[in-house]
């Protein structure tokens, strides 16, 4: 295949590389944004049942990749997929410039935060979905070592007596928690945009990037439930807690990894969502347009610093946002929509082209 065939393209690796960025990033947020409970062993309950949710709500996009009826295809539910990663963007800015401006320099107010966070989004769109794979690359492998360093470095204060008592409320409490928990992963959503990009089949690799984005989660949640048992209900950050305890010989405060990957992240995370939204208006990309939808996200983002105290949305509302464009949308799209068969039709043209013009080229 040629090099201008593959261009604008990715591989499924470099799917997987991205979305599990982009899931894990909101661990690092505040933890009363993500969840209904206290982070202790029913959490982690819910956060293992909320893996096997995922992966049911998950379903009707990958059928839809399947079957190729991709619901970004209708104009006007693509119009409503923008609107929801535009809010993507400005909950991510937002969660961001709250934790920087309130415990890494409150002297800046968050906007500023906001502000740049946005420019680089911007900028990282107008690069290509190419660029942001292969910096995800570099980015996930800097990050596994980062998680692997913080739970060998807090291996000597594990503490199994924290974890008890194990489950405190009712069954209906777990299922509520494990289903916001479940309802943080807009990755979802973006696969529909993204998986036409991709280079191969991806399948597998969106199907791992659930399993292994929640179990480093759920490794995380356990360590830090662990090491900081009660202490840990009182920490708004405890992610952030836990690399601020953590010691490597003479290295104390390995905070500045939470900081520089939390800071890595949500730039991978915004501009995914950012590139996403681009691209269900124009199919070709166009600066300006990008320059505005950035624009509105910094605008959005604002707004919810100032009136919602960085968390983003209510977790009733991110809940029916997921399951309205994770779930009901594909599903409808696979009952409705009639297959796309625009994609054959070019492969088998193409083909078919090459074939009855290479016996011409060989006879010249």
């Amino acid at each position: 295949m040629s090099d201008s065939a593959k261009r604008n393209k990715i591989s499924p690796l470099s799917l997987f590389y991205i979305l599990f960025i982009c899931r894990i990033v909101v661990c690092l947020t505040s933890v009363h944004s993500i969840s209904t409970t206290e982070i202790n062993s029913q959490a982690l309950i819910s956060f293992v049942i909320a893996m096997v949710m995922t992966v049911v709500f998950s379903l009707p996009a990958v059928f839809c990749y399947k079957m190729n009826k991709n619901p970004i295809d209708i104009k006007w539910v693509s119009k409503l997929y923008y609107v929801y990663f535009i809010l993507v963007v400005a909950v991510s800015v937002s969660r961001f410039s709250y934790f920087a401006s309130t415990t890494l320099n409150p002297e800046t107010q968050g906007w500023l935060f906001a502000l740049i966070v946005c420019v680089c989004a911007f900028y990282g769109t107008t690069l290509g979905v190419e660029a942001l794979s292969r910096f995800s690359a570099f980015v996930f492998v800097l990050l596994c070592l980062a998680i692997l360093c913080v739970l060998l470095c807090n291996y000597d204060t594990f503490n199994d007596i924290n974890f008890y008592p194990i489950i405190t409320n009712e069954g209906k409490g777990i299922l509520k928690n494990a289903l916001v928990f479940s309802s943080n992963t807009t990755e979802i959503a973006l696969f529909l945009v993204l998986y036409p990009s991709v280079n191969g089949k991806c399948t597998r690799n969106f199907i791992r990037f659930i399993c292994c984005s929640f179990l480093s989660i759920f490794l995380l949640l356990y360590f830090g439930a662990a090491v900081m048992g009660e202490s840990i209900l009182m920490r708004n950050f405890p992610f952030y807690s836990l690399f601020q305890i953590s010691k490597f010989g003479n290295f104390e405060r390995l905070d500045v990894l939470h900081i520089s990957f939390w800071i890595m992240g949500v730039f991978v995370k915004a501009v995914t969502a950012l590139y996403c939204a681009c691209s269900c208006i124009k199919r070709e990309f166009k600066r300006n347009f990008a320059f505005t939808s950035s624009a509105v996200a910094f605008v959005l983002s604002v707004f919810m610093l100032n009136f919602a105290n960085g968390q983003g949305v209510d977790y009733r509302m991110t809940l029916s946002l997921f399951l309205v464009f994770s779930v009901i949308i594909p599903t409808l799209t696979l009952i409705f929509k009639k297959k796309n068969y625009g994609d054959e039709l070019v492969k088998m043209y193409s083909v078919s082209y090459t074939h009855l013009t290479l016996p011409t080229k060989l006879e010249v």
